[in-house]
């Protein structure tokens, strides 16, 4: 049975080593890639989904904390100013930038804080026309 085993396994390795890696149909942790959410799971998932303008970063250690000025919002970010921090890895840095506006993607931590990171849908503002336009009509912070 072992070797049988090990002759399905040797036949699967040679058989997918003739098909394009992007063919395969692999979770993407498999590849070293994110699997960033489509717009509607993305939506679900999050805990504030809002457009903002990053007014400010702190860092404390491995987190950097950006204070967004929220320009609209679609779930959880009623307020017109809102916190959301990153955990920087080896593997992943911060992004966002002083001054510009994004589309962001957000989910609450154990500690009740908003978070976003490496597999997030989060995007410059410019970039989202597309996902502006599926998410449909915004509120207005109060």
């Amino acid at each position: 049975m072992r070797h049988f085993c090990f002759a399905v396994i040797c036949c699967l390795i040679l058989l997918l080593s003739n098909v394009p890696a992007e063919t395969r149909n692999f979770p993407a942790a498999t590849n070293g890639k994110c699997a960033i959410p489509g717009l509607k799971t993305a939506l679900l998932n999050s805990s504030a989904v809002f457009v903002g303008e990053v007014l400010s970063e702190t860092k404390n250690g491995d987190e950097r904390t950006f204070e967004f000025r929220v320009v609209k919002y679609w779930k959880g970010a009623k307020g017109k100013k809102i916190e959301v921090s990153v955990n920087e890895t080896a593997r992943y840095q911060a992004w966002y930038q002083v001054g510009e506006k994004y589309l962001v993607f957000a989910r609450t931590d154990e500690d009740g804080r908003l978070r976003d990171g490496r597999c997030s849908p989060s995007k410059l503002l410019s970039e989202a026309s597309k996902d502006l336009k599926t998410l449909g009509r915004a509120k207005i912070p109060r």
